[in-house]
């Protein structure tokens, strides 16, 4: 549809109707909302509950959608692997979700499991089985809303074959096709169907620089207006057009929610007008929900109940901020399982870590929401070679400048100095240069084991020349419970274990 010139148009137009879009994105989890500087509520779930149906109230021709990841990050979710959250966003307005990664964190059978337990319709059209081609979920849907056909595609990230890679034998027999090539295929054959739609939306998890090249990608003949993504948490001051479709996206943990109001002239299929806008999740913009907010209290409290213990005291807050550097936090846990499982050297992914901080007195709740996953520890023997050659993988552009691939906190057993400029990389473990021929056992937790060909640039073959990789841990989080409970005043400022030297283009969001 026509998007071009001016958010008004006084051209005449003969059928014109207006709907609201709103939408939010990579939710995570996050239910209760939290207190501002001045005790004010921001970030609720019934918050959001409670704008959505204010809206809708106002307009009935209002349509709510979640682009993906409601999954993961609180333990309201992942306690209950995700059945809560369900019972939970089943109270809220929902029209429609698109599949997110983290939906297939508790493993696809299960997310299956999940999908019938939701109230409304959770779309992916491009990850399918790969020996017959079947669709793993609805691949689209149209809503009708004040007399207009609307078109929803769900589009999810390709990173999702690597995570599936984890799954053992069912994670063997998935795929995800090219989101433009689905979103031709589906358009195709709604169009030969005779089925006429008047506003065709994408509703993505594949993060904004992957919308805006989908948006460059998708062919005019689909149609396709408006893009609402998610996965990179992205906030916008304007939504972009490329090809006369909008982009937009709503940050992330309901500390925004996405409104666009659009109208159409159904007879001429052009916009006559849009306005778009991030409405602050606060007590200024929405009312509270409170039924929603009674639900939530529910599983709050029998969360407190069973995590309020303490289990360590740390020697000050440790930072974790940033997708594309080292933290005080990744440094930490990427010490306690070098120090608990015997290893020359750990590398902790650092999207293992689901926090921002950590206070200086942690509780169990604390510490589960900070690291969520129980998976394994493998122990590799790795030539001095091969660690040379995974580290220099490990520092790609991708990794420290676009933050586009997983970044890697090493233990402090290992000191890493990598001159960008040169691509020169000196290395030295427990003190001592690195040796090429020598043998060194080193740390891999068992998703990026799994997916070592993306993160450190080799196959598990090739990880295993030396010896197959063995189980250091079969309980990640309970082996970082245990160290942590027995050694307290642990964690410190970001020290000199890795150095980055030469003109490192800066890292923009």
């Amino acid at each position: 549809m026509n998007q071009t010139g001016s958010k008004t148009n006084k051209k005449p137009k003969k059928n014109l109707k207006h709907f609201t879009l709103l939408h939010s994105n990579d939710i995570h989890g996050k239910f209760t909302g939290k207190l501002d500087e001045d005790g004010r509520m921001t970030g609720s779930l019934a918050q959001v509950a409670g704008y959505v149906n204010a809206v809708k109230e106002e307009n009935p021709d209002t349509l709510y959608c979640i682009a993906g990841d409601v999954f993961q990050g609180s333990l309201i979710d992942s306690d209950f692997q995700g059945l809560s959250t369900m019972e939970i966003l089943n109270m809220l307005p929902i029209d429609i979700m698109s599949l997110g990664n983290h939906e297939l964190d508790y493993g696809i059978s299960h997310m299956l499991f999940v999908d019938k337990c939701a109230d409304f319709p959770i779309v992916n059209a491009n990850f399918r089985i790969r020996t017959n081609g079947s669709h793993m979920f609805d691949p689209y849907k149209i809503i009708e809303v004040g007399g207009l056909k609307i078109l929803f595609i769900g589009l999810l990230t390709q990173n999702i074959v690597d995570q599936t890679k984890a799954e053992g034998l069912v994670g063997t027999f998935v795929t995800v096709d090219e989101p433009a090539d689905e979103v031709k295929r589906i358009t195709t054959m709604i169009r030969e169907q005779g089925i006429s739609v008047d506003y065709t939306i994408l509703l993505t998890h594949i993060g904004y620089e992957a919308d805006l090249e989908l948006a460059a990608a998708v062919d005019p003949e689909c149609k396709v207006d408006l893009i609402v993504g998610g996965h990179s948490h992205t906030y916008l001051d304007e939504p972009p057009i490329i090809n006369d479709m909008l982009i937009v996206q709503a940050g992330m943990e309901d500390t925004h929610i996405g409104r666009l109001d659009v109208i159409i002239d159904v007879d001429h299929r052009e916009i006559d007008s849009w306005t778009w806008q991030m409405v602050p999740v606060d007590e200024d913009h929405c009312p509270e929900d409170k039924l929603v907010k009674a639900l939530v209290g529910t599983y709050e409290f029998e969360i407190d109940a069973k995590y309020s213990q303490v289990v360590t005291r740390l020697a000050r807050k440790l930072d974790n901020y940033g997708r594309g550097n080292a933290t005080e936090l990744g440094q930490l846990y990427a010490d306690v399982f070098c120090d608990a499982l015997n290893l020359d050297a750990m590398l902790l992914a650092s999207s293992s870590t689901r926090c921002y901080y950590l206070d200086m007195t942690v509780t169990l709740q604390d510490l589960r929401e900070s690291y969520p996953y129980d998976g394994k520890i493998y122990k590799l023997a790795l030539s001095g070679s091969q660690i040379r050659r995974m580290m220099k993988h490990c520092l790609r552009d991708e990794v420290i400048v676009n933050w586009k691939e997983t970044f890697y906190h090493i233990s402090k057993s290992m000191h890493v100095i990598y001159n960008y400029d040169t691509g020169d990389i000196s290395i030295t473990i427990n003190g001592k240069e690195l040796q090429d021929d020598e043998i060194y056992q080193i740390g891999l937790q068992e998703f990026y084991f799994a997916n070592s060909e993306i993160g450190f640039g080799m196959t598990n073959e090739e990880l295993q020349e030396h010896g197959e990789a063995r189980v250091a841990s079969s309980d990640a989080f309970g082996t970082l419970r245990e160290y942590l409970s027995s050694n307290k005043n642990l964690g410190g400022p970001i020290d000199n274990r890795l150095i980055i030297k030469g003109k490192v283009p800066k890292h923009t969001k």
